[in-house]
């Protein structure tokens, strides 16, 4: 790869970790992690994949949009991003405290109608709100990575978008894979009792949506003693997680592994039986 492109793909993977989306991988990981408990191995390990592939596709097309509608002139769009991030953050904290507390949503068609969406488009979507609590402070590297300025054009199809997508999916599916893979192990190994790890997906929910909403909303609102705390330490940890994907890992060994695990997947898939 050119330069730029190794550019382009790290910025991708450091992307998935940026300080304002940090939480949202914690959630992805539980949602892998309790997804389709009585799934085989060699299924989930296949659905893993897909997922991940399919939350890469909807955070850089939210960086797309993004960039799309800065390029218009529509420079509101920053200053909304913060209410559509506290927004988020509190979608999130009660979803997971449905999950966590296995509350019972009433039969509704609203309701059935977003079951069903969230199972056929489910990685998608959060790839979107991935990427739309990540866009306050990682929309700059990614213009920067695909050679765009604020009045510059957008091109989904030029070469430095398509390393930025291959950066975040080699992060998205890896940790999908690992999630899938320790779920089947975790729910093997506790009697396959039902429940349990979407009680687990339930609290990692629940405190991604809580550091987001705080996160963002330091934006917004006065800062505490005790909220200063929260975001050192989540800013901790994600400039950790950067470090180790930029300069331990680097963009050979991720997308060396992203490439491997495809036809892996598809050998495992064949001896399932």
């Amino acid at each position: 790869m050119t330069p730029a492109l190794v550019f382009a793909f790290t910025a991708g993977a450091v992307a998935t970790v940026n300080p304002c989306g940090f939480a949202m991988l914690p959630v992805w990981f539980a949602r892998q992690l309790a997804g389709r408990e009585n799934d085989a191995a060699p299924v989930r390990l296949m659905r893993a994949i897909a997922a991940g592939f399919g939350a890469a596709l909807g955070f850089v097309a939210t960086f797309g949009l993004a960039a799309l509608v800065l390029g218009s002139g529509a420079l509101w769009l920053g200053f909304a991003l913060k209410y559509i991030g506290v927004a988020l953050g509190l979608v999130l904290i009660v979803a997971g405290t449905v999950t966590l507390f296995a509350i019972p949503l009433p039969r509704l068609l609203v309701v059935d109608k977003c079951r069903s969406a969230t199972e056929r488009y489910g990685a998608v979507g959060f790839g979107v709100s991935y990427g739309v609590v990540s866009l306050t402070c990682s929309l700059p590297v990614f213009m920067g990575s695909v050679g765009l300025s604020i009045v510059g054009g957008f091109n989904p199809l030029s070469s430095g978008t398509f390393a930025f997508l291959a950066g975040a999916a080699s992060v998205l599916v890896l940790v999908s894979v690992l999630a899938a893979a320790l779920g089947t192990g975790v729910f093997t190994a506790i009697g396959r009792r039902q429940g349990v790890l979407r009680r687990v997906a339930g609290a990692l929910t629940l405190l991604a949506g809580a550091y987001i909403a705080i996160y963002l909303g330091q934006l917004l609102f006065a800062q505490a003693p005790w909220m200063r705390a929260i975001l050192d330490t989540g800013g901790y940890w994600a400039a950790m997680a950067s470090r180790a994907i930029s300069e331990i890992a680097g963009p050979r060994v991720l997308l060396f592994l992203l490439l491997a695990t495809v036809p892996l997947a598809w050998i495992a898939w064949k001896k399932k039986g």
